[in-house]
């Protein structure tokens, strides 16, 4: 080492000795003030409190420090020790733990660990100090911002009550001012946490019987931008996906006699973007719950227009704006024409195509750039789900190479987005076999099968169903990167969605294919399998889309019927049709299903048609149906009859005239000449009929 060199370190060896005194020295503060929690004096443990609030609030290094000195502990214990009269030590106790939550799911579950959640909800008493009230409803407002934190204590004992009844602000009497300004703070607080607490429909109705709708109609007129934006956010979620409960919001009026919408349409012009924002979500929470339906044109009018004009803001609010544009308009092709006018696609687009890739932090462990990403690309795939208009516009935007790229994103939600986009442009055949095909999107599709994600492996597998259809290009890609086996694999999945998608997209891949596509999907899955998922015992569409795949096996040529004759058996293939018509008579899909397997047996050959014929309670049951209700099932049913009939072999008359005295035994000629004459008016040919199953996802 130089001379140079040598100087230099000497000279820098004080500054990293007194470097190290005094991190020595802070560790010791640290240390000491974990260690003043436990004096006897409330006054030294009020101290210490403070020391260690004002030392972690923000920063997370600070707050690692202090949960491995295991502070979480000893601050639970002051809400539960009997000795601690002093609401001051409470009061910060509990400003600690929130800070400690804001720090992410990781400290939360250590408080959770630490059972402090039962302890702040007694806090929210109102026999309580107002400030340890607010204090303790600030700390879990905190804590149920984790998704993972157990909200179950929240609905026992009284604790959803007390909850309830802050979000009058009035129920803390407060006499001044400053007094005021803190109970409606409170209020807020309480709405928050019950927005938080909505998941499940069970906790939309505990926490509506406990009398929130009219404290929370109520808070939207208090005059206080942050708790009305509260109350607009509870709300929404106590009316997400449940008629019933957005029907009884609107009717509750408030303390002023005003409708509730009313109001919120007031709200939705506020100058803050986060009031407006809030006020269209909950709009749109009632309108997706079909409460508001003489408001439509205010939904569209108004609603959509403001979520549009919201994507040119910053920060939280353009974010959250893509997700709720997205829910607003999905299902419904008007509201996404409507978008598609008002220059969405555009703007959109620019957040795919050009918002930077965020690292991840402790307090978002997303990123904002990546969330925005995320809401913009299934924004993009809400507008091209139904239309044609929508899907040009994003195939214009040139963002489908993006898509491709998004598709091996490090966040799951990016590569989920980018599959719901990726099929939503694949209803269109003419994407599907120009665009879609050029940016090469289907091999990183496929390997999004084999996601660490199942939320990405389910949304990628209702992708892959409309790309393995017959006209699509990359059906042949898919097969050779091992498509089948990858499909039967998932068909074994414990997820029942992942299950559903598979055994679709297996139904999509012998959709008017070649014999010997048919014989290498049955090879892998068998037909043993096919018949436990035509019994599946979880869900109903496993079975309807399993009868599918066999009714599209059992089509067009009489090897591919003579097939499923062999790989099941007639007795089995015979038994499992009967038992569906005798068993699942109530359910109208089934009954489809299970007729359009009937149709396509019948227009095989003599002994294939001899097979239905033999079975007396088969016959029955699709006479029966040329009287249902329904005119699909009363048209199937005639298909069936006609193919049954229809024969080139005249030696075979002896088993029509069976069939000729059987239909008059029913007095059904007047039936069928009815039946008959609706498919005449539909245009149906009368000749060897083959009903194939092609459903696009």
């Amino acid at each position: 080492m130089d001379q140079e060199g040598y100087l230099y370190n000497i000279a820098l060896f004080p500054l990293s000795f007194t470097f190290i005194i005094v991190e020595t020295m802070n560790s010791l503060k640290h240390n000491q003030a974990v260690d003043e929690l436990n004096s006897s004096d409330p006054a030294v443990r009020v101290k210490a409190l403070r020391f260690i609030k004002n030392n972690i609030i923000g920063n997370k290094t600070k707050k690692d420090l202090y949960i491995q000195l295991d502070v979480i502990p000893k601050l639970v214990k002051f809400f539960k020790s009997k000795d601690t009269t002093d609401s001051q030590v409470q009061i910060q106790a509990a400003i600690v733990l929130g800070s400690f939550a804001y720090g992410g799911e990781e400290n939360v579950t250590e408080i959770v660990k630490h059972d402090a959640i039962k302890p702040l909800l007694e806090c929210i008493s109102l026999k309580n100090d107002p400030r340890l009230i607010e204090a303790a409803a600030r700390a879990l407002k905190a804590i149920y911002k984790c998704p993972t934190a157990d909200k179950n204590d929240i609905f026992a004992d009284y604790h959803l009550r007390d909850l309830i009844t802050l979000l009058n602000p009035d129920a803390l009497h407060p006499k001044i001012d400053r007094e005021r300004i803190a109970s409606v703070h409170t209020a807020e607080l309480a709405a928050t946490i019950i927005a938080r607490c909505c998941d499940t429909n069970e906790q939309q109705i505990q926490i509506a019987s406990a009398g929130a709708f009219p404290a929370l109609v109520n808070l939207l007129t208090c005059g206080f931008s942050k708790a009305q934006e509260a109350a607009l956010d509870a709300l929404a979620y106590l009316c997400r996906e449940n008629p019933e409960f957005g029907k009884a919001i609107v009717e509750t009026k408030s303390e002023t006699s005003d409708s509730p919408v009313k109001i919120m349409l007031n709200l939705i012009q506020d100058k803050s973007p986060t009031m407006r924002l809030i006020a269209a979500k909950c709009l749109t929470h009632l309108s997706r719950a079909n409460a508001i339906g003489e408001y439509s044109n205010d939904i569209t009018l108004i609603v959509l227009p403001t979520l549009v004009k919201l994507l040119d803001e910053k920060g939280p609010v353009r974010e959250e704006a893509p997700h709720v544009l997205a829910y607003l308009i999905r299902d419904n092709e008007e509201l996404q024409k409507a978008a598609c006018d008002s220059d969405a696609v555009p703007k959109l687009a620019d957040f795919v195509t050009h918002v930077v890739d965020q690292e991840s932090s402790y307090y978002d462990p997303v990123g904002d750039g990546d969330k925005l990403k995320e809401n913009a690309l299934m924004a993009l795939a809400a507008i091209s789900s139904l239309t044609d208009d929508g899907r040009k516009l994003v195939v214009e935007a040139k963002i489908i190479p993006h898509i491709v790229a998004a598709m091996s994103h490090r966040s799951y939600g990016i590569r989920a987005a980018a599959c719901q986009c990726t099929r939503s442009l694949s209803r269109s055949i003419n994407i599907l076999r120009t665009s879609l095909v050029d940016a090469g999107i289907a091999t990183p599709l496929f390997k999004l099968l084999s996601d660490e994600s199942t939320d990405v492996q389910t949304t990628a597998c209702a992708t892959l169903c409309n790309l393995v259809l017959d006209f699509s290009p990359m059906k042949k890609t898919i097969m050779e990167l091992g498509g089948i086996e990858k499909l039967v694999e998932l068909v074994r999945s414990p997820d029942n969605t992942l299950r559903l998608n598979a055994i679709w997209a297996l139904k999509n891949l012998v959709y008017q294919a070649e014999s010997d596509v048919k014989e290498a999907v049955m090879k892998v899955l068998t037909y043993q399998t096919m018949e436990t998922l035509i019994s599946d015992q979880e869900i109903v569409e496993v079975q309807e889309q399993a009868l599918n795949l066999l009714r599209n096996l059992a089509c067009t040529k009489q090897i591919d019927i003579e097939e499923v004759f062999q790989g099941l058996g007639e007795d089995r293939l015979m038994n499992i049709i009967e038992n569906k018509l005798c068993w699942w008579h109530e359910n109208e899909e089934i009954i489809k299903q299970v007729l359009f397997v009937i149709n396509n047996i019948a227009t095989g050959n003599e002994r294939h048609k001899s097979a239905i014929m033999n079975r007396p309670t088969i016959l029955t049951r699709i006479l029966n149906y040329m009287g249902h209700t329904n005119p699909e099932i009363r048209v199937i049913a005639v298909w069936v009859l006609i193919n049954l009939l229809w024969t080139e072999d005249k030696s075979a008359s002896m088993y029509l005239n069976i069939l000729n005295i059987i239909i008059m035994r029913f007095l059904l000629y007047d039936l069928i000449f009815f039946n008959l004459n609706f498919i005449k008016a539909h245009k149906f040919e009368f000749k060897n009929y083959v009903i194939w199953d092609l459903k696009i996802k």
